[in-house]
């Protein structure tokens, strides 16, 4: 597992010509690392992820071009033998019925709804947006300045949730929020 998560943020690491393939090859890389992210979690005990008839449920919010490449893209992919059940939300609170939540570039107003609502208590958020990770959603994942991924981690929000990163994922962290004070790194 963890020369799959290396590959695939060193595979980021390759310049792109082409503002299109570059798109293309952003969302790749981004929908390989949402089909894996349930093998990098210790779920909480009260999960229906660990039941073993539960296939991992990935919603995507609000973006319906990114859901459709998502479900064509990884049409194939199994995660524990079953067929990734993706949903396309409008609503933040339908994202509380999924494992693993992809808002995006997510609004300032949204992610503060989604603290207000507590939603991080019922799903595992993962975003674009800049201050996502540093004011309390789970996973920033997004392209820096250096042209490859990066990855920023509020452990606070995974508190919440009753869940934990395994360390293979957690060691490829940019940032790390910690628990205790969320909008602080590591």
């Amino acid at each position: 597992m963890y020369k799959v998560v290396k590959w695939i943020i060193v595979a980021l690491t390759v310049s792109i010509a082409g503002v299109a393939h570059a798109q293309e090859t952003e969302e790749r890389v981004r929908s390989s690392i949402l089909s894996r992210l349930p093998g990098f979690v210790y779920w909480p005990k009260g999960s229906d992820f660990n039941t073993a008839t539960t296939p991992y449920r990935l919603c995507i919010f609000r973006d319906r071009d990114y859901f459709t490449f998502i479900r064509t893209y990884l049409r194939d992919e199994t995660v524990r033998g079953l067929p990734i059940d993706f949903r396309f939300t409008r609503e933040l609170e339908e994202l509380k019925d999924c494992h693993v939540s992809y808002v995006g570039n997510v609004s300032i107003r949204d992610i503060q709804q989604i603290l207000v609502k507590k939603l991080v208590e019922h799903t595992i958020f993962v975003a674009t947006s800049e201050e996502s990770a540093a004011m309390g959603l789970h996973i920033r994942l997004f392209v820096g300045a250096s042209k490859k991924f990066d990855i920023e981690v509020n452990q606070g929000a995974f508190e919440q949730n009753g869940s934990e990163l395994k360390v293979n994922f957690l060691k490829h962290a940019k940032k790390v929020y910690p628990a205790s004070n969320p909008g602080k790194e590591n």
